[in-house]
């Protein structure tokens, strides 16, 4: 669970004629992750592609024009079609529905580009329909300019005050006004500058004639002609959709399975007699391939394993039970785990909703998230993605619920039953009683709180400095040493802690009864500060070892260890946070629900305490406790160990959706 699957370097040897028996037998076991052939050399060159991969790659081209022309990229077939019944109809309905859908997608294409066009016409001459100026007439004079276009406010005064000799047509509009001015070619330059000061924009004119108002009229009359045939191309292609959709989408699954699987040795090394197949396999199914291709070939096919280079990584295959595999979600974010490197997904199942549970800690809210993740995780099934993320806030919100019935006894920041200090606090006694007593209270117990959360942060850290020392001890053992030193420096600093706090909460009397008692408990005064002579040891020790395992630089980082540490008060802090939030609203506005004597208040206090539940306490919570879950693992864990850059496994395979292949 901590590994990935343990690869092997596998190379399949066969004869030309087995290799696309071979082929067909990689791809239904979908183990092999095929390293591509480069060093072609006199003997072995690239292969061919497979007999009928440029027939099927047409077929598939084809098939993908009509589904941009249908539009049903998205569509989902009803079942599965069987794979021969796609391939005995294939080559007569392609024809039949290639010669249908192109020329009406050709058809709908000229109508629509005729459509624009008359609609663009329409809309250049609109503005001057009012003028009753023949369209032919607005320019094409040699001894006279015209200006046609539109400006932002009217021209006219300006014009008139300047020019002696002109004609103007200006219609007011809103928010524009449409002008057409004729001028002598001598004044041209004086009114361009008039025009330009009123925002003129030059509107182009189509090569018309008439009267604009007959041609708007006439050409409105031939878009809804347009429109009738475009509506009829619609409805066939319609019919044509509904009748073959199932069939198109299926049929290009299998053409595109086909044409990946006749591609397949354009990356293999092949020569006129022999091909050889280079790549990983998991071990434990390296016997699975060496009896699926001897019993497919009677023999003829070989299988043998390799020893990998020192520079050659394997691909990585995580291996994680169901319930932590979602959490892969969370790793893929940041990158794959190196080969040799530990995979960090079952510390993040652990930690992630431990933290966002703690931080929620309410039985309301928790129940609220778990809704909201299973509701996504039924919603969008089909993306993996997706489903994951409901998974993973499926399970946030239960534990969260769980920290609010057992931990904090609270729903939606009520509690359940009254604090002794406030006895006339709203809370769920007066509905249920529920036999459950707090804990931790948010509003009290912040010293409690906040050593929980360095008790939490030190084990986390912890973890991530022995994983870096399992990462490196096999390759680096002088790094793997200095992994040590940061696990004894992040000791002495949260020893230190602890005796400052000493008995002031229950959390740190129990560590430092139990986990820290061989520590002496004598101190020396630093600075007012009773530093603990062995926590001091313990940093003084690591400190010195440092430059020699990490580097000189290394000494810069260990402030930035003690800040990773405090770090994991935002644990406390959100929750205090949160729940001052949900108490700030709640005090607010349950009065006016419940003791206004006004329905017309309750109702409006009602409304606002749901809408500032659900938005500031429910949202804006959950978005940032998930937010800093997420961040305590990626910066302050993962730093200590992970690398990533890990190749994914990508073995040989393909998924029928729409299709089914039967023997």
């Amino acid at each position: 669970m901590l590994r990935p699957e343990e690869m092997t370097r596998a190379v399949i040897v066969g004869s030309a004629r087995n290799l696309d028996a071979t082929i067909e037998c990689l791809y239904d076991l979908g183990v092999l992750h095929l390293i591509d052939f480069t060093e072609q050399d006199e003997e072995f060159m690239l292969g061919q592609p497979l007999a009928g991969a440029s027939d099927a790659s047409q077929k598939l081209l084809k098939l993908r024009a009509m589904i941009r022309t249908l539009n049903i990229d998205e569509h989902k077939p009803v079942g599965q079609i069987p794979v021969q019944e796609l391939r005995d109809k294939l080559t007569q309905a392609l024809a039949t529905l290639d010669l249908n859908t192109s020329s009406k997608a050709e058809d709908r294409q000229r109508i629509q580009s005729l459509m624009r066009e008359r609609e663009s016409e329409i809309k250049s001459l609109e503005p001057f329909r009012q003028f009753g100026i023949p369209v032919e007439d607005f320019d094409g004079y040699d001894n006279v300019s015209s200006f046609v276009g539109i400006c932002k406010t009217a021209p006219g005064p300006a014009l008139s005050s300047r020019l002696s000799m002109m004609e103007l047509f200006e219609e007011v509009r809103k928010p524009d006004v449409a002008v057409a001015v004729f001028v002598r070619n001598d004044d041209r330059s004086e009114v361009s500058r008039i025009l330009a000061e009123h925002g003129f924009q030059e509107v182009k004119l189509p090569r018309l004639k008439g009267d604009p108002g007959e041609i708007i009229e006439r050409l409105t009359k031939e878009i809804e002609k347009l429109n009738a045939d475009l509506q009829r191309i619609e409805t066939d292609l319609d019919a044509i959709r509904k009748k073959f959709a199932d069939f198109i989408i299926a049929s290009e699954e299998d053409l595109a399975i086909e044409v990946l699987k006749a591609e397949t040795p354009l990356k293999i090394a092949a020569s006129a007699n022999s091909f050889v197949i280079d790549g990983w396999v998991p071990s434990s199914r390296l016997a699975d391939i060496k009896t699926a291709l001897g019993d497919l070939t009677d023999g003829h096919v070989f299988v043998d394993t390799v020893e990998a280079h020192k520079e050659e990584e394997p691909p990585v295959k995580l291996k994680n039970p169901g319930a932590v595999k979602p959490f892969e979600f969370l790793i893929n974010l940041v990158s794959t785990p190196k080969y040799e490197e530990i995979d960090p997904t079952l510390i993040l199942f652990i930690t992630f909703p431990l933290f966002f549970g703690f931080m929620i800690g309410d039985l309301g809210f928790g129940l609220a998230l778990a809704a909201l993740g299973a509701f996504i995780r039924a919603k969008f099934r089909s993306s993996e993605d997706l489903s994951r993320l409901g998974t993973i806030i499926l399970l946030g919100g239960i534990v969260a619920a769980i920290f609010g019935i057992f931990v904090f006894a609270e729903a939606f920041g009520i509690p359940f039953h009254p604090p002794e200090e406030s006895p006339d606090e709203y809370t769920w006694q007066t509905v249920v009683d529920i036999p459950v007593h707090p804990m931790l209270d948010k509003m009290h117990d912040i010293q409690e709180m906040l050593a929980i959360s360095l008790v939490a942060g030190w084990l986390h850290l912890s973890v991530g400095f022995i994983f870096g020392f399992v990462n490196n001890f096999h390759h680096n053992r002088k790094h793997s040493y200095g992994k040590v030193a940061w696990l004894v420096l992040l000791l002495g600093l949260f020893a230190q802690l602890m005796a400052i706090a000493g008995n002031s909460t229950a959390t740190s009397a129990f560590i430092n009864d139990t986990v820290l008692f061989w520590m002496p408990g004598s101190t020396i005064d630093v600075m007012g500060i009773g530093v603990l002579v062995p926590a001091l040891a313990m940093i003084l020790g690591a400190v010195t070892l440092l430059p020699f395992t990490e580097g000189a630089l290394a000494l810069t980082e260990v402030i930035g260890l003690f800040t990773n540490l405090v770090s994991y008060a935002r644990l406390a802090a959100l929750s205090v946070g949160k729940g001052a939030m949900a108490l700030a609203f709640n005090s607010m506005l349950l009065p006016l629900v419940f003791d206004s004597g006004n329905i017309l208040i309750a109702i409006g206090g009602a409304l606002a305490l749901i809408v500032s539940q659900l938005f500031f306490v429910f949202f804006l919570g959950a978005l940032s406790s998930g937010i800093q879950a997420v961040r305590l693992n990626f910066v302050e864990f993962f730093l200590k160990f992970f690398e990533g850059g890990g190749t994914d496994f990508n073995p040989l395979k393909y998924e029928r959706k729409h299709s089914v292949a039967t023997k």
